[in-house]
């Protein structure tokens, strides 16, 4: 299959392609020159045909003897003292930028191959010569295919027993870079394309060996090996082209990598707090390390764009601006959440660790990305909020006065009655303070009276706790509350906060005097249950 796929090639690749007014010149399978002038009326394909007749004869001859004679027309091709075939001026490609002289000559070394081919043609010994050449060469091909994927199957195994071995021992940190089942699998997929690629080598020179060993399939041997080699040619050229331009790169890439270092290692200083830099500060530190990471190798980038192999190809230019589309198309959500983080971040907001109070969500700050904000709840849920959202809500840090030296103030507030004296209210929710884990006893709890109601007073207590436990906040209200009931209870005062009083019950009727019954009282009971 693969040598009539080969062949196939050569077939197509042997095929001439003349202009629309010219003709070409056969001997057997082989072109022997291309006509592209008129003479005497004769068009070039008229000609052509012609000269195949004549040829066609005087390869049946004996002779093989090819001379050429200037006249006034052109140069005359002469076989056996016979004139063959006639090149003009007009007949040569002048445009490829050919001669005379030079057509004429490689006309005549074609025509000489040609008239002993076809002779090879005629001959019963070439051809069985040929035959048993490729038989033989068939043979050969046979057995190498079959060590060759013998051998193949032999070092895959030697393959994987290796990599088995070694493959464990391959870890970045406690990282294994490649597991034994991807392992296995690479090693048995590189033995199958490189025994593949050799198979497809062995066929080709085999069907180059075997078209070349008979005079009629000779033309496409040549052309299907020249193919082979023009092609290994131009990838080496292309290697080789493109090796200082690779060096450059390469260049490139260690200069910036070494700066990328050096300023990773600043900014990680500044990060800690071990170096200031003007205008960073530690909580910047790190996304102005990303930013300026990204500056440098796409900077890094633009300048050894020029230099990759085939950057100035139409089909990379391309490709280029097909992949610039899809990132614009569908990153512009994705800009936006980073333009929120990047605002988050150097507004200094909250910090990772901070107990934070985003919209209805409150919990601890595990990760502040680009995209994202990581929290985790008291009630150990991990709760992603979209950049965007935090940066468009309101955000409370309850950590962050601790930062400043200050303690940080837990509240609650009860309505009680005004026949409690407001003394005792203040005494009570004092001592259910100052009662609670947590509170600080410096500064004291205080009161508050928030407001005079119709029918009681909001009294709100305010106690010190220490920023630190401020992920503790609901144990912390938990117990406060529970101690405030305690010392209301222990002193006989409820909290309470009465609305109305009931001077009558919901049976009693106050009717006008105007519409009492005769010796009825202004207010009188009514059976509502008449049963």
């Amino acid at each position: 299959m693969i040598a009539t796929l080969l062949f196939a090639v050569a077939i197509q690749a042997a095929a001439p392609a003349p202009a629309r007014d010219s003709a070409v010149v056969r001997l057997g399978n082989r072109s022997v020159a291309v006509l592209r002038d008129s003479v005497l009326g004769l068009s070039p394909a008229q000609r052509a045909d012609a000269t195949r007749r004549r040829l066609e004869i005087a390869a049946a001859g004996a002779s093989d003897s090819v001379t050429t004679q200037e006249i006034p027309a052109g140069t005359l091709i002469l076989v056996g003292g016979q004139g063959m075939l006639l090149i003009t001026p007009e007949d040569v490609d002048t445009i490829g930028g050919a001669t005379v002289p030079q057509e004429v000559s490689a006309t005549t070394r074609r025509l000489r191959l040609a008239l002993v081919e076809a002779r090879e043609t005629r001959s019963v010994r070439a051809i069985a010569r040929g035959a048993a050449q490729v038989a033989a060469a068939t043979v050969v091909l046979f057995v190498a295919l079959t060590l060759l994927w013998r051998m193949r199957r032999r070092l895959t195994e030697r393959g994987q027993r290796l990599v088995a071995r070694w493959a464990p021992r391959l870890k970045i940190a406690d990282i294994e870079l490649f597991r034994p089942a991807t392992a296995d699998a690479t090693v048995r997929w590189a033995g199958a394309l490189t025994a593949w690629a050799v198979t497809l080598v062995l066929a080709d020179v085999y069907a180059t060996y075997a078209l070349g060993r008979f005079a009629y399939t000779r033309p496409y041997a040549e052309v299907l090996g020249q193919f082979i080699v023009d092609t290994v040619a131009t990838l080496a050229r292309g290697a080789a082209a493109a090796v200082p331009q690779l060096l450059i790169v390469a260049l490139i890439f260690v200069v910036t990598r070494f700066l990328a270092r050096q300023i990773g290692r600043l900014f990680a200083a500044a990060e800690s707090g071990a170096l200031r830099l003007p205008g960073v500060h530690p909580e910047t530190a790190a996304p102005t390390r990303r930013i300026a990471m990204a500056l440098i190798w796409l900077l890094a980038l633009a300048v050894a764009f020029p230099y990759l192999p085939g950057s100035d190809s139409a089909a990379f230019r391309g490709v280029s601006v097909f992949a610039g589309l899809l990132v614009t198309l569908g990153s512009a959500g994705i800009v936006g959440q980073a333009m929120s983080g990047l605002v988050l971040m150097y507004s200094r907001s909250f910090r990772t660790g901070d107990y934070v109070r985003i919209g209805d969500v409150d919990g601890t700050v595990l990760e502040l990305n680009l995209l994202s904000t990581r929290l985790r709840t008291p009630k150990h849920e991990i709760v992603t909020v979209p950049n965007n959202v935090v940066v468009g809500g309101r955000i409370v840090d309850y950590s962050a006065i601790g930062r400043q030296g200050e303690p940080l103030l837990i509240y609650s507030s009860v309505t009680i009655g005004y026949d409690t004296p407001w003394r005792q209210v203040h005494e009570l929710l004092i001592r259910g303070a100052l009662r609670t884990d947590g509170v600080l006893p410096a500064p004291e709890p205080f009161v508050l009276q928030l407001g005079l109601r119709d029918w009681y007073v909001e009294y709100q207590v305010n106690a010190a706790v220490d920023p630190a436990r401020a992920s503790e906040l609901p144990a912390l209200y938990g117990g406060l509350h529970r101690n405030i009931q305690d010392a209301f209870w222990e002193a006989g005062v409820e909290i309470m906060s009465p609305s109305h009083f009931a001077l009558r019950d919901g049976n009693t009727v106050t009717i006008p005097p105007d519409q009492r019954p005769p010796g009825r009282t202004a207010a009188f009971r009514v059976d509502t249950n008449p049963t």
